[in-house]
This record gives C-alpha cells, structure tokens and sequence, in this order.
C-alpha cells in the first residue's frame, strides 16, 4: 500500500523519461508505473500535472563551517536552503587540522551536522600541508566506515597568513594518499592548481599593476589549470587512482580530463555553476569580488566550455563550492591576495541547471540528472540509493514547475543577505521536495524539519574506481 504517489509528471528515470506515477511507500520508492496504475486508496496525492519529477539534487562539494571557517553559516541554515533548491542529499568537507588526524576531523564534521540538517549528508575527509603517514594510513578504515572520497589541494590557494593555513599537498605525500586510495576503492578529489605558478603570480602582482580583485583570473590562470591536471592525470595512471577534479574552470581543464577518459582512465571533473553563467569581466562590476570562489571565474571562452563538457559528458557534475557568507564579509577584502571565495548558491544549482541547461541549451531532462544528481550518487558511493527513481530507491524527489518564468528575488531565497543570483531570470524552479518519502518543501514553502536529516554510508562502486562510468 504505498503512502505517497505522485501523478500526471514528466518523471525522469534511469531507463527513461515519459509520464508515469511515483509510488512511495515508507522512505523508498515502490513503484514507476503508467498512469492509474497503483490504487491511491489512503495515499497521499501530489498531482504534478505538467511539472518535472526528477531525483532529489545531489551537492557533491560544500563547505559547511568547521574548525577554520567558524564565523561560516552551519549545517542547519546551510541544508535548508538546499532543501528549498531541490537538493536533499549534501556532501561536506572533514577538515584535518594541524596536530589531529583524520578521525577527529570526522568527528567534528559529525558534531555539526547530527541533528541540524534538512538533507541527508555525508563527508569528504580533507588532508593538509602536514598529513603524515598515520593520518594517511587511516584512509582503509575510513573507507570502510562508509567514508569513500578524500580531498586534497595542490596549491595552498593564498598567500600563506595566519588566518590562510596551508592545506597543500605535495606530491611526495599524494603519491601515498594514492596509493592508500587505490587499494581501499575510494575516491580521491583534486582542487587542482599549480603552486610554483600561482604563488610567482602573487609575488610578482603587485609590481605589475595586477593587486585588485578583478585581476584573480591573472593569478589563478589557465595554464597552471592545465599544467597540474595533466600532472595529476598522470600520477593517478601510474597509481591507478580515480580522480574527481573539483571546479573546473577553464577550458584546459575540460580538455585535460576528456583527453584522460578517452584513454579510459577513471577521471570525472566537477564545474560550478557560477563558473558556468559568469565571466571574469564580472569582477569588473561594482563589488565584482561577490561572484569569486577559488581558483577564479575565466573568460566567456572558457565559459562556454564548460557548459560544452557538462552537454558532452566530459564533465560529470556541476556544484558550489559553498562557503556561506554575509554580504558585509564577502566584500570586506579587496585584493588578490585575501578576498573571500566561496559561493553561497546551494539553492540555486538544480534551478539554474534546469533554466540554462535544458531551457537555453537544449540539455536532455536525463543529461540534467546526471550533472545534477545521479552522477554524484555513482561517483561517490550512493547509486541507486540516491540519484535514481527506480523501486528500492530512497524516495528523494525533487518537482521543478517550469512555468515559473520570471527573474529571481530576494524573497525567493534562504541563505544569507545576498546571492549574486538575485536578478536572473529563470525558466523553471524546484517547487516542492521530498527526503526518503517526506515532504519537505510543499510548493516552496517548508514542512520539514531540521532533525530528519541522516548521515550517509557510502562505498564507490569498482566499477567507477575502474574506467569513467559517468
């Protein structure tokens, strides 16, 4: 007897698209049938007459506060907001400090997120300048705990200061945390950049005229994205390591990672959506620096290649790279050398994926899913679980209405006093959500509450850690 169904949508599956029923009972889906036929005796019916039903969103990459970004929005403001956009399912960061290892950066991460979240959660395990062998030797455990993908960064970002510590890895250290990932079937994330390159860009800014924020594209440069992802392309073949690359910004890095896949190494590249709508002469605009997160937004060439990669399948996700600031802090610095990334737009990615991709673009309803949910789900250890609308799977369903036809507000959104989004003018939007059979979101307004959130055991398929699946 199912508690749920859901009638008359465009409901996207696994094995295609086309008008049927969503049959829910308890937290998973029962049933993807035709019209009329599961008896609604005792259920609950949303009618999603020509609306879309689509697997609840996937955010592969927030930031979400913690030891280093205390004064940051939390996982309760954070994960509503999610809710609100269509996203049930988060993916943060467990940073390691220095001085502690890996499984106290779980446990911070955990102390955050028990009983503050609106959307289903989980991890990625952060490595930093310092990691030695006994943290790195905890990948397998990790792994097995149900912690599948780890992180670490190539370039310390910044200039190093007290409040910038360094999370570089050097390669000696990602030799190791590779092969650690290898033999324990996880997956590994890059934030890719080369340091030699962006640090000599730093020093030599000044001196060349190049100190104000607009010139972030000039320090975080293409060729530094392409010369470390061919770097760490290369280390991984000889590892045998899966590598998901984390905004990708440029056109060298799209180019990069297609050159790997075709070779059929396991390499998947993640864009923002941010990276995708705007272009480094946004920076020029009054307080441009709203629109930065690392390593910088590049030209409307480069733009456009990533929305090419998202529709041609060489970039396999697009997500945020949140980090949840005020309007008052995210303008505060206004140099290269210290002004705040980070992108507080959790709420808008599914929206603005579905307006631009499939609206303006002519991005397939299925190729939506993928970049925004199923993809993640597949790389990251939850497939089907999540990411899918097939029986047996967690009943997270997101409902975009695709007459809602006007530019965004204020009002429409929920986290902080800003989004560089207000203004744009969207051609369809998550109007309800639903968290393993819950109603979260009913017709934009919210129902659900901060506690029905869960932590997330994940385990990456061998499939995905063998060639690119997705």
């Amino acid at each position: 007897m199912a508690d749920l169904i859901i009638t008359g949508g465009t409901v996207v599956t696994p094995s295609g698209t086309g008008t049927y029923d969503v049959a829910v009972e308890g937290e998973q889906v029962v049933g993807v049938t035709q019209p009329g036929a599961i008896s609604t005796d005792g259920a609950r019916v949303i009618d999603a007459t020509g609306k879309i039903v689509v697997p609840g969103g996937i955010e592969p990459h927030a930031h979400i506060g913690g030891p280093r970004q205390v004064e940051r929005s939390g996982a309760e403001p954070v994960s509503r907001a999610a809710i609100h956009g269509g996203t049930t399912t988060v993916l943060d960061f467990a940073t390691q400090v220095h001085g502690e290892d890996i499984r106290h950066a779980l446990g911070e991460a955990g102390e955050r997120w028990q009983g503050n979240a609106f959307t289903d959660y989980s991890y990625h395990p952060i490595f930093n300048s310092v990691s030695d062998e006994e943290s790195i030797n905890q990948i397998g455990e990790c792994v097995e705990d149900g912690f599948a993908s780890f992180k670490i960064f190539t370039t310390s970002i910044r200039p190093p200061s007290p409040q910038m510590l360094s999370n570089k890895t050097d390669f000696g250290r990602l030799s190791l945390i590779m092969d650690n990932i290898s033999a324990a079937g996880g997956m590994l994330l890059v934030h890719s950049e080369d340091d030699d390159m962006v640090h000599y860009n730093y020093g030599s800014a000044q001196d060349k005229g190049l100190w104000d924020w607009w010139h972030m594209h000039e320090i975080h440069t293409n060729i530094s994205e392409d010369v470390s992802f061919r770097r760490a392309i290369r280390l991984a073949e000889k590892k045998s390591c899966p590598v998901y690359f984390v905004h990708v910004s440029a056109r060298e890095g799209v180019e990069a990672i297609g050159e790997a896949r075709r070779r059929g190494l396991p390499i998947y590249g993640e864009t923002l959506h941010n990276y995708a709508c705007f272009n480094a002469e946004n920076y020029r605009e009054d307080n441009g620096m709203k629109y930065h997160t690392y390593p910088s937004l590049k030209s409307e060439i480069d733009r456009q290649a990533l929305w090419q990669g998202l529709l041609d399948g060489r970039l396999s996700t697009v997500a945020t790279d949140l980090v949840s600031t005020t309007w008052e802090e995210k303008i505060r610095f206004k140099t290269v050398a210290d002004v705040t990334g980070g992108h507080n737009g959790i709420e808008t990615r599914v929206g603005i994926a579905y307006s631009v991709g499939v609206v303006e673009l002519g991005m397939s309803l299925e190729r939506f899913v993928d970049i925004t949910s199923a993809n993640a789900a597949r790389i990251f250890g939850m497939y089907p679980r999540k990411g899918a609308l097939a029986a047996g799977s967690d009943a997270d369903i997101t409902i975009i209405d695709p007459t809602f036809d006007r530019p965004l507000t204020a009002d429409d959104l929920h986290l902080e006093d800003y989004s560089i989004w207000e203004d744009w003018h969207v051609k369809g939007w998550p109007t309800t959500t639903i968290l393993r059979g819950k109603v979260m979101v009913d017709e934009r307004r919210l129902v659900g509450s901060g506690s029905d959130g869960r932590l997330l055991s994940r385990r990456v398929s061998p499939e995905v850690t063998a060639g690119p699946v997705c």
